[in-house]
């Protein structure tokens, strides 16, 4: 068993906050129809008829999770559904439940993908007026530690890895630091694997806005390369952002171990990551 240590919230305490969330949303709140998901690292989710109740882990993925769906209700209509709140938010102290819209679909097997229905999603975030949403936005690189991403990439995670890989590491989060400024617009920040939800061969749903921010759009292009092949991407992007999506994608690996770093996850899963890293790198 993959040892994780998240925080779990009192169970009769988040009971509670979910029935009165689900009362709320006018969805069922007999736990026995309930299904959770717990493998979230910030969230705990409970889905019930037309609703998916996220509980916040901790008080800061709580403030992260209001933030996020103030970002995702001001969000225009878009060509796929997103998780709108189907209620206020329902508060006990300092734990929250957030009842949401319930997506239909399925996620994409990786190692292909419908380029023409991508393409329309990407175009979909470019229409985003950024600025407009600015104040519900993540910061840049939070997924890997902000604004200090780059030191904490060649300072800590790096030399967790194997040594005959370090240097090609190094050189990876380097050639990300050097990419010129481009025109910042809205960036998912996950946008690939579950996160995309599939019906009738189009995107019908994109849920997991926490990581959404102002930055490079080519940081979606190259998650969904990562999950659906460059093949079908570059049929849909210019060269150029092609280019940088490659050079975003080369850290990847190195991503994933920051993560584990920043948030503190166990020994022994950041070892796993850097492993990992290591061999991928």
């Amino acid at each position: 068993m993959v040892e994780t240590r998240y925080v779990a919230p009192d169970r009769s305490r988040t009971e509670a906050l979910v029935a009165a969330a689900l009362r709320a949303a006018g969805e069922p709140v007999e736990p026995a129809r309930w299904e959770w998901v717990t493998h979230g690292s910030a969230n705990l989710v409970v889905l019930a008829g037309g609703a998916a109740v996220r509980v916040g882990r901790t008080p800061s993925a709580a403030a992260e999770s209001l933030r996020a769906q103030a970002l995702v209700d001001a969000l225009p209509d878009l060509p796929f559904a997103v998780p709108r709140a189907l209620a206020d938010p329902v508060r006990d102290g300092v734990m929250v439940a957030i009842a949401q819209r319930r997506l239909d679909g399925i996620p994409h097997p990786s190692g292909y993908g419908e380029a023409e229905v991508l393409r329309g999603v990407l175009d979909a975030l470019a229409a985003v007026p950024v600025r407009a949403q600015e104040a519900h936005l993540a910061p840049a690189h939070a997924f890997m530690g902000g604004e200090a991403w780059h030191p904490i990439m060649v300072e800590q995670a790096v030399p967790l890895l194997a040594p005959d890989v370090r240097d090609r590491a190094r050189r990876a989060a380097d050639d990300l630091a050097a990419l010129e400024p481009v025109a910042e617009g809205l960036v998912h920040g996950d946008l690939a694997g579950s996160n995309l939800l599939w019906s009738g061969g189009v995107v019908s749903g994109v849920i997991d806005w926490d990581l959404a921010s102002a930055g490079d759009p080519a940081v979606d292009v190259a998650a969904l390369a990562a999950w659906h092949g460059w093949d079908v991407i570059e049929r849909v992007r210019p060269p150029e952002v092609v280019r940088r999506a490659r050079i975003i994608a080369a850290t990847h690996p190195l991503q994933v171990v920051c993560f584990s770093l920043v948030h503190g996850r166990p020994e022994a899963e950041v070892a796993r990551a850097a492993s990992r890293a290591s061999t991928r790198i």
